[in-house]
């Protein structure tokens, strides 16, 4: 059997993988998150695999958590987040307003969690818990609604709930007839104010049921998607909701000891821009960053290649260089460093890169003379329709957070090379009327450089530096620069130095 019959590496999209449990690898990441009870936040950037390590907690593998604990995957792919809007509280600020509408949503999973473990491991539902199920029920009629379904008529109903004294008791709860709108309640003050009383009323009793969980339980409330309204007229919004999440998530964990405990999955560029107190300490202390080595990524791809490997009934590869016929590209690195040299150190490039490589030698006939390894030239073939993936992702990444992104990188490719001197760069960019002063310009190349469009040398070193695979390199001020190696397909670049470049002394075949 040739090779390009059975090699696969899986989707790009984890979501879509229907195998991923299967090969999965995040080099511990996710058992390193779960056993530090001070951590509540997983920061990536877009591509790194933060979905897929949501989609390996939500299916509890016994390597991560006990067997008492329970998870629960809430993925705001779905998410009714205008209505979430109504819910903050106006006279707060830096993400406090929606702290506790989110304290509502965490209390209420983590009750209907709390009822479902201890349906699992049939003991019985401590008193307190069982209560607040059951106004929960009355509240909403029975199944207890998902905090999606909340966000609906069934929570804006509390705005003409009157609440029974939250003691021993339930009876005494009162909803008067006829559903509320979302346009209805955000034109009524006095019903807003009503409902954000009743969820704060409830919110405080649901935590006070909570206190009583049985020790050997824990709930596990790991959040996803929370890009999904990062939109040029929401973000704003979308800024006051994340910050309000992190700032419950921070409240239920000190609260609950971790016996309660949120998991938010976050884009790095988004976390960098909410305005909340402390944000280099929660980074710092309250934080775990997905973040990958070669070798890391490597292994995963490995991880990949040979599950499908294994179903074909071939022989396992023991390096991802087994693959290729050749042993060098023209650059004189390997086949995979030429690939992972254009990837931006995240999973996803690796994959989109080695599926399109895999698929074009299939197509092309691009084999050794035996059929068992690929040729180089399927990864040339290959290149162009990689990098305008690579270019597409960064334009998700960032056009709804930078308007002038696209003009950046039109800039870029309108100077031709792929080195070229800063002063070049700086000219461009004021004769667009992108930049004003030096000042206005050194704040978008340490953008550039910060996302990995371009690169840096730095000292008397020759070595090109992207931050995607020197993450602790800081930004410097350099007479030359280049674009990453990634996007000079899309934009259409010559591999070279312009001439000012090639005079400053830059050696553009060193990769990295």
């Amino acid at each position: 059997m040739v090779i390009t019959e059975w090699i696969d590496v899986g989707e790009v999209s984890a979501e879509r993988d229907p195998n991923l449990q299967k090969y999965f690898y995040d080099a511990g990441v996710s058992k390193s998150l779960v056993a530090n009870p001070k951590q509540y936040l997983l920061l990536g950037r877009k591509g790194a695999g933060k979905t897929a390590v949501f989609l390996h907690l939500v299916a509890k593998p016994q390597s991560v958590f006990r067997p008492t604990d329970t998870v629960v995957g809430l993925s705001l792919q779905s998410y009714h987040w205008r209505a979430h809007s109504l819910l903050g509280n106006e006279q707060r600020s830096g993400g406090f307003q929606h702290r506790d509408s989110w304290r509502f949503v965490l209390s209420i999973e983590a009750i209907k969690a709390a009822v479902g473990a201890a349906l699992r491991d049939r003991t019985e539902v401590p008193e307190k818990i069982a209560h607040a199920a059951r106004l929960l029920e009355k509240l909403f009629a029975k199944p207890i609604p998902s905090w999606t379904e909340l966000l609906g008529s069934k929570l804006f109903s509390l705005a003409k709930a009157k609440l029974p004294a939250l003691g021993a008791t339930d009876d005494g709860l009162s909803v008067e007839g006829g559903e509320l709108s979302f346009e209805q309640l955000k034109d009524n003050p006095t019903l807003k104010n009503q409902l954000n009383r009743n969820i704060e009323n409830l919110t405080n009793w649901f935590e006070a049921c909570l206190e009583t969980l049985p020790e050997r339980v824990r709930i596990f409330l790991v959040f996803d998607r929370l890009d999904e309204a990062w939109v040029p007229d929401f973000i704003s919004e979308s800024k006051s909701i994340i910050s309000g999440l992190l700032h419950a998530s921070e409240h239920v964990l000190q609260k609950f000891g971790g016996q309660v405990r949120p998991l938010v999955f976050l884009r790095d560029d988004i976390f960098s821009t909410l305005d909340i107190n402390d944000r280099n300490k929660l980074r710092e202390d309250c934080s775990e960053s997905l973040r990958w080595s070669q070798d890391a990524i490597e292994r995963l791809a490995l991880e990949r290649i040979n599950f499908y490997a294994q179903v074909a009934r071939q022989r396992p590869l023991s390096s991802l260089q087994d693959v290729f016929f050749e042993k060098e590209m023209r650059s004189r690195t390997t086949p995979v460093k030429h690939i992972y040299n254009r990837t931006m150190g995240r999973p996803r490039d690796m994959v989109a890169f080695l599926g399109r490589t895999f698929r074009t030698a299939r197509d092309e006939g691009l084999l050794s003379p035996d059929g068992n390894k690929i040729l180089t030239r399927a990864v040339y073939a290959a290149e162009p329709g990689y990098s305008e993936y690579l270019f597409e992702e960064l334009s998700d990444e960032w056009r709804n957070q930078n308007p002038k992104f696209h003009d950046y990188l039109r800039t870029l490719e309108n100077l031709r090379y792929a080195a070229i001197t800063t002063a070049e760069l700086e000219e461009a960019l004021s004769a667009k009327r992108l930049t004003e002063d030096r000042a206005d310009f050194r704040n978008v190349v340490r953008f550039l450089f910060e996302n990995s469009i371009i690169g840096i040398t730095v000292g008397e070193s020759k070595q090109w530096r992207y931050r995607c695979f020197y993450p602790n390199q800081a930004f410097v001020d350099t007479d030359v620069i280049k674009v990453h190696p990634g996007l000079i397909k899309r934009l259409g670049l010559t591999e070279g130095a312009s001439e000012k470049a090639g005079r400053a002394g830059v050696d553009t075949t060193a990769e990295g």
